[in-house]
């Protein structure tokens, strides 16, 4: 469920037999946890990024 908004979320579980404020709960936990694997991504792609430009730099001025 990666990626999907609560909307689209809630749209997985209407054929679940489930009270709305339960449908609404497990969209939400799933809605945040996808926020925050997507703020560490982010934050990983940034440090693999800096970590070649880091090498690049290193590696042109060694040369």
């Amino acid at each position: 469920m990666f990626g999907l908004s609560k909307e689209e979320i809630l749209l997985l579980l209407e054929k679940v037999e489930l009270a709305d404020s339960q449908k609404n709960a497990i969209a939400d936990i799933f809605h945040l946890n996808n926020m925050r694997i997507e703020q560490q991504l982010a934050f990983i792609i940034h440090l693999v990024i800096d970590e070649r430009e880091r090498n690049i730099a290193n590696n042109t001025y060694l040369n």
